[in-house]
């Protein structure tokens, strides 16, 4: 994997924290970034999947509606 170097700026405290728990994982602050950084971003994809296979269930149960497609009216879902 290729890396390239990043300058941040965060608070002394969090950054006094964050060598603690460096420290106590037996790990380096730049891992805990990569972890923290890996984690937000696969968590949007995760998101992003389960939301897609959400659609594909809505628009498999109601075939004869499409996804976006307005709802009819109270009056129009009722007539006899």
């Amino acid at each position: 994997m290729e890396t390239q170097n990043l300058t941040l700026r965060i608070p002394k405290a969090l950054l006094q924290k964050a060598k603690t728990t460096a420290a106590e994982r037996s790990t380096s602050i730049t891992n805990l970034v990569i972890e923290g950084l890996t984690r937000a971003t696969s968590s949007d994809q995760a998101y992003q999947q389960a939301w897609q296979r959400q659609r594909d269930l809505m628009q498999s149960a109601s075939p004869r509606r499409k996804l976006g497609e307005a709802m009819p009216s109270r009056d129009g879902a009722h007539e006899r």
